[in-house]
């Protein structure tokens, strides 16, 4: 039996993170941007966006002060980053040990080409990526990103030449990644999943699930158990109205489900992407990439086809009984 405080802590809880979630909006489009040339991968920029807005989220009541909202979350993303480096010794440079001295003002050139910058993942040390990026595509003063990374102007400055320099040296970008769709599965349970869900049969989707099967809607929601996915969920899915689709595909070497709609004079945009998880003959698990419009912008352009995009979260999206909100 659910504990009623629980209940109503987890209601209060979920109103407090809608009004987050409308103060973050803005910034959120060049967070994930931001995040996406840190990873050099959208499913690592969705992850690494979401962690940095539950962490800022969590720990707005120990802040203590008003913070300056963007320079606060673009801290915590490149902090994470780095955090989630400082295991790879290989990469990592301490530019605390750097002074004024080491840079060379006049040729220390700022890298114009925004092309560039999709050549970092492979090229830069993690801190030096972190400060091009923030310096030179998300115009954070030095002494800004100094405050973010608790280093001093003068390290920042030096780490700043040393990657505008190691960008000028290069001559050829990685070939880029690619999204596909349209294939075959290959596994038979894979492959019912589609014709259910092409079929709009919310009870053919429950049998291939394991009634244990976890659905996260990602930054939204988090459905456990097939019951809450059949009163939640799925039965808001099936009042859709339209065509709605999926096909089997990759995006950036992932296996997903591309979700489309006929969107009035358009026939085919990308509205949610679907990532599954099997064991022998059941769906354990999925995540649904519903109210991420970055990432389905990112990987509708990847396509070739517009993207529909839903927000941020259901309440703000949609009415109670399901339709959308004008």
């Amino acid at each position: 039996m659910a504990d009623p405080n629980l209940e109503q802590l987890e209601k209060s809880l979920r109103d407090l993170r809608n009004r987050f979630v409308l103060l973050t909006a803005p910034h959120r489009p060049s967070l994930w941007k931001y995040c996406l040339r840190l990873t050099g991968s959208p499913w690592d920029a969705e992850d690494l966006l979401q962690d940095t807005l539950l962490k800022a989220f969590s720990r707005m009541a120990l802040l203590g002060q008003a913070v300056e909202l963007k320079a606060y979350l673009f801290r915590m993303a490149s902090n994470a980053w780095i955090d989630q480096k400082r295991s790879a010794k290989a990469l990592w440079e301490d530019i605390d040990t750097m002074d004024d001295a080491a840079i060379d003002d006049s040729a220390a050139l700022r890298v114009e080409s925004r092309e560039a910058m999709e050549i970092l993942v492979s090229t830069l040390p993690p801190r030096q990526r972190v400060i091009l990026l923030l310096s030179d595509m998300f115009d954070f003063t030095a002494r800004e990103v100094a405050a973010m990374l608790e280093t001093s102007e003068g390290a920042v400055k030096a780490a700043l030449h040393r990657a505008r320099a190691s960008l000028k040296s290069l001559q050829d970008a990685p070939e880029p990644h690619r999204a596909r769709t349209g294939l075959t599965p290959s596994d038979p349970l894979i492959a019912r999943y589609i014709e259910a869900f092409n079929s709009r049969d919310p009870a053919a989707l429950v049998s291939l699930l394991d009634p244990g099967a976890v659905n996260e809607i990602v930054g939204d929601w988090e459905e456990h158990g097939t019951e809450m996915m059949k009163k939640s969920s799925l039965h808001y899915w099936s009042l859709e109205n339209g065509r709605i689709w999926a096909e089997y595909g990759t995006l950036f070497g992932r296996p997903v489900l591309f979700g489309f709609r006929e969107d009035g004079a358009r026939p085919k945009v990308l509205a949610e992407i679907l990532s599954l998880q099997t064991a022998g003959d059941r769906v354990v698990s999925q995540k649904w990439y519903f109210f991420c419009p970055e990432l389905l912008q990112y990987a509708a352009s990847l396509l070739g086809v517009p993207a529909k995009t839903w927000g941020y979260t259901f309440d703000a999206a949609f009415n109670e009984d399901g339709t959308p909100k004008v």
